[in-house]
């Protein structure tokens, strides 16, 4: 039975993340923690509700930058008209996820910080005991592969692609104060341990510095809702001229191409996203049509910004 705590600010949330160590869960929307402890795959000792911090649940935007706290939900931000104007890749990013149920309740913290996900780890209790733990819970090696050394989870945020094209850092708080970091570095290529600069720390709000020039995003799933991604490519070009292409669902965390979009052709962008993806057969897609689908979301975004 874990214990159940709602603190009222940052500080007693931290305090009490430092008193249960590494036995704890942060709980924002809970629409995959839920899940999570249904199949038993959470056994932490203590839950802290961080909904009760009502600091980080705030929109600002001018027309340019943008800052969203932490518990704003995608359904604020899909339904956000500053948010629709001025970065639209974003809004149809949480658009996209899950179903407009959960985006009433799922935020974009959470979002941003979901567990990775793989078929072989994200079963019924019955269904692990029956097929054989693998090495992300108590066995030990990767169903998968059969390595021993890697585990190959999938990180499956459609927020995160987004925000990283789009250039985004993220305000995270510690008993030692604030830091702000660029969102891509909170990201590791580890299946296991798929988050940095998180221990005992608290996301509280995302920075969008700027208006992108334009901006691109497609999401490839067995079903148009509810469904987890099996592959999304978000990207945008900034006023310098400076490509950012971010893929997801296809590697241990999301994969970032940065490059000045003047000096950019296709095929160097797809030989890029097929080197630097560690795509494995750990999704109910095939292995080689999700492979093959980075090819065709690629070179779609090239057209679409090359007709402009």
């Amino acid at each position: 039975m874990s214990h159940y705590f709602k603190p009222a600010t940052i500080e007693e949330a931290l305090s009490l993340a430092s008193d249960y160590s590494n036995n704890y869960v942060y709980f924002g929307g809970g629409t995959d923690l839920q899940i999570y402890r249904k199949q038993k795959l959470i056994k932490d000792e203590a839950i802290i509700d961080l909904s009760g911090l009502t600091d980080i649940y705030r929109i600002q935007a001018d027309g340019n930058a943008l800052i969203l706290g932490a518990f704003v939900t995608l359904d604020d931000i899909t339904a956000a008209p500053e948010i629709q104007t001025h970065f639209p890749l974003l809004a149809e990013a949480a658009a996209s996820v899950a179903t407009p149920v959960i985006r009433k309740t799922a935020t974009i913290g959470g979002n941003l910080l979901v567990n990775n996900r793989c078929t072989f780890y994200n079963q019924s209790k019955e269904w692990r005991d029956a097929a054989g733990s693998c090495m992300r819970e108590v066995g030990p090696t990767c169903l998968v592969t059969g390595g021993k050394d890697k585990c190959f989870s999938r990180n499956v945020s459609d927020t995160a692609p987004a925000l990283i094209a789009l250039n985004a850092t993220v305000t995270v708080q510690t008993q030692k104060g604030k830091n702000e970091i660029p969102l891509k570095d909170i990201y590791a290529p580890d299946g296991i341990k798929y988050h940095q600069h998180m221990d005992d720390a608290i996301l509280t709000a995302i920075h969008v510095p700027e208006k992108p020039v334009n901006g691109w995003f497609k999401k490839l799933r067995l079903r148009k809702t509810l469904d987890f991604t099996s592959l999304t490519i978000a990207a945008a070009i900034d006023t310098s001229g400076v490509a950012r292409v971010c893929l997801n669902g296809v590697s241990m965390s999301p994969i970032l191409i940065e490059e000045p979009f003047s000096g950019l052709t296709l095929e160097v962008l797809i030989r890029n996203a097929r080197k630097n993806c560690k795509t494995v057969d750990n999704d109910l897609m095939p292995l080689k049509y999700r492979r093959e689908m980075m090819n065709v979301f690629l070179k779609q975004w090239w057209s679409t910004v090359h007709n402009d």
